[in-house]
């Protein structure tokens, strides 16, 4: 007998992002479905008429399943009667500051975490304290006086919705701090303050028989107005409508002798929903997804092949709409770009054994950073608490590939301050230069082409009705950043561990004709089951959590800790800043002794620097000449000088609180990020260009 369901809900994680747009189908966009589809578009709006950043809405749905658990065909509402219920929650005020990734002096196995920051204490964890220190635990002093802590959780409980006319759409309506129904808040007597409804998002049933999860409006604020946002991660007495939790549905058959309902509700049948800050830029991929995370987290192996080197490749090459340093030389855009000049580009995805493809791929291999960190300084990021020592006696290497911050970010000196591939990639990196892979038939002239050319593998999967579910999972989690984590964009470390899925295992090719590309998988996060999450709901560490705690919760037969990996809702997104628009803004650019390249962080979803749209309006000025034009468009400006948030970065001195603070207010009128045609064509340009288009300048072009 089958242990895999009959029936699951797809997609197994879906993402919503925030918006100050309404929360309605014709003005959202959607999580995408397809991967890659969107990147050439240049139609899309990710702004309202009005100028309202849209938010982003998943769509989940219910297919049924083989004996193997693959699922075949979209259940027809005609079939059945469908309810849909989810219960997320917001647990970042209850949870712990964050220090740095506490994994990094555990010792573990997989394939997206070198064993070296174990071996060779390359960045210790931090032990991490409570946010909101001053909450705490009555028990710890009377264990008859109940945790008051628990109000710190934003937890609505289970909302419905079904295809009745009254019930077919439902706010999901929090509070903060949320002492429970009927129930005055000690923490509010306390303060001698007043609470806040913190709504988390909206569902909607379709007559599909489909659910859409709107998330909330981006809100955040203070208990306290005083009380001002100062740290990038942690500040005290602050709530947002962030959220994550389980999406379950009841399917009642409407015709037969068996009327029974249909639960889905357990990990291998029910999905999870987590809400993120907006993706600034939609159409630039991270370097490292979340999809490349998941996949290290498995045990799996792969035969060498260009289309598992060319996506990160790729990536990388596309971040010089966003970030300068990607931009301008040296950059690995410029290799590609010198390759093409000098007819070399096809041996980057061709194998035809010359010594010159191998010089080439051995030429672009070791542009890139070694994931086991040999112990050489590259150039060190500064921290505040540093002397004002230039390097004092140590020669410094040449910065390597990628231009971004990893997890050690918080120990100058370490190599692991700077991002690498993640071992898994590398060691493909390694077959390639080595000229042991499957290369790539077809003539290709440029990076497009050949971003082209998977993008149209993508799409012909996505006809066939079984595998459109797992092209879903695929195409939301590349849209999410897969590292370096302080704390992340969206989610953060744990997602890298194999403990957080109860399955995550690759679909062979004959099964999706998928060639390459790391193929598709099916992924469900291990979630506690309803009466197991009564147990470990408020579970925490106590005052403080160590890196050990972590390792003792790896242990499956350890108890007091494994709850760690066991998820409820708000356990996704509690590791994330609050409120979320502090790490929003503090992640730009950041500062080496040497002022160039300048390194940024996470410039996919949050951009550094960008071509504006006045420039871009400005180059499709025929009467100027084609010299200024393209003098115009390597003019990039600083993202966050798209509206008046001030300039914020890593430690940048006085202007980095007022960029905090401003970008709680701000966050709706920084530029998005879209893909847009340059007409009339300038040789040198690209033909698609990628421009931060900002809500107040269409709002008024929308007002004429």
């Amino acid at each position: 007998m089958s242990n895999h369901p009959k029936f699951r809900i797809y997609p197994p994680l879906g993402i919503t992002r925030m918006g100050n747009g309404p929360a309605e189908k014709s003005e959202v966009i959607f999580s995408p479905e397809i991967p890659w589809d969107n990147l050439y578009d240049t139609h899309q709006e990710y702004l309202t008429d009005k100028g309202e950043v849209k938010k982003q809405a998943q769509r989940f749905y219910i297919y049924e399943c083989d004996d193997s658990g693959m699922p075949t065909k979209r259940v027809d509402p005609a079939d059945y009667d469908i309810e849909w219920s989810v219960e997320v929650a917001n647990k970042k005020p209850f949870w712990y500051v964050f220090n740095n990734c506490m994994d990094l002096s555990v010792q573990f196995e997989n394939q997206n975490l070198s064993p070296r920051f174990f071996e060779k204490g390359l960045a210790p964890g931090i032990s991490a304290a409570y946010r909101n220190p001053n909450v705490l635990t009555e028990q710890l002093r009377d264990p008859k006086i109940a945790n008051y802590r628990k109000e710190l959780v934003n937890n609505p409980g289970k909302v419905q919705v079904d295809a009745r006319p009254h019930h077919r759409r439902r706010d999901i309506e929090g509070q903060f701090p949320n002492p429970g129904k009927g129930v005055k808040s000690r923490l509010l007597q306390k303060m001698n303050a007043s609470g806040a409804e913190v709504k988390l998002g909206t569902l909607e049933y379709e007559d599909e028989g489909t659910l859409i999860f709107y998330p909330a409006d981006g809100k955040s604020a203070a208990l306290n107005p005083s009380d001002l946002n100062t740290d990038f991660a942690d500040n005290s007495n602050w709530y947002d409508d962030i959220c994550d939790g389980r999406v379950t549905a009841k399917l009642t058959p409407r015709h037969g002798e068996d009327k029974k309902p249909i639960e889905l509700k357990d990990a291998m049948s029910a999905a999870w929903v987590a809400s993120a800050p907006p993706d600034y830029a939609p159409q630039i991929q991270p370097i490292s997804t979340m999809f490349d995370m998941v996949t290290g987290a498995s045990e799996d192996e792969f035969e060498p092949d260009f289309s598992l080197v060319f996506p990160f490749m790729y990536r990388l090459y596309r971040m010089q709409w966003v970030n300068l340093g990607d931009f301008l030389a040296p950059s690995f855009k410029e290799t590609i770009d010198e390759l093409i000049r000098h007819g070399k580009f096809k041996y980057l995805y061709t194998n035809d054994g010359s010594p010159e493809a191998q010089k080439v791929r051995d030429e672009v291999f070791k542009l890139f950073r070694d994931p086991q960190y040999p112990l050489r300084n590259e150039p060190i990021i500064p921290s505040k608490d540093m002397t004002q020592i230039t390097n004092a006696f140590d020669e410094t290497a040449k910065l390597q590939l990628p231009f971004y911050p990893g997890d050690a970010i918080d120990y100058p000196g370490s190599p692991a301050q700077w991002f690498a591939i993640p071992p898994l990639l590398y060691n493909q990196f390694k077959h390639w230069r080595d000229g042991n892979f499957k290369g790539l038939d077809g003539d290709f002239d440029s990076m497009e082409a050949l971003g082209k050319h998977y993008q149209h593998q993508f799409r012909e999967v996505a006809k066939k009705e079984e595998l459109k579910p797992l092209l879903m999972s695929r195409a939301i989690l590349e849209t999410l950043y897969g590292g370096g984590f302080h704390p992340g964009v969206e989610l953060t470390w744990p997602m890298r561990h194999k403990q957080m899925y109860r399955e995550n295992r690759l679909l062979r090719e004959d099964k999706t004709g998928l060639h390459g590309l790391y193929g598709l998988r099916e992924i469900r996060l291990n979630q506690a089951s309803e009466e197991r999450q009564e147990e470990i709901f408020y579970n925490d560490f106590g005052l403080r959590m160590t890196p050990e705690d972590v390792q003792k919760s790896l242990d499956p037969k350890h108890e007091k800790y494994h709850w760690l990996w066991e998820t409820t809702p708000g356990d996704l997104t509690k590791w994330m800043g609050i409120p979320w628009q502090s790490d929003a803004g503090s992640c730009q650019a950041v500062f080496t002794e040497s002022q160039y390249p300048t390194p940024a962080w996470w410039a996919a979803n949050l951009p550094v620097y960008v071509l504006p749209e006045d420039s871009y309006e400005k180059m499709k000025d025929t009467e100027i000449t084609e010299e200024t034009r393209r003098s115009i468009f390597a003019s990039r400006l600083p993202w966050l000088h798209t509206a008046d948030t001030g300039y914020v970065g890593y430690h940048a001195e006085g202007g980095y609180t007022n960029g905090l603070i401003a970008m709680v207010y701000q966050w709706k009128n920084v530029g998005m990020v879209t893909g847009r045609k340059m007409e009339p064509h300038l040789p040198g340009v690209p033909e698609v260009v990628y421009v931060a288009e900002n809500g107040p300048q269409k709002a008024k072009k929308h007002k004429k």
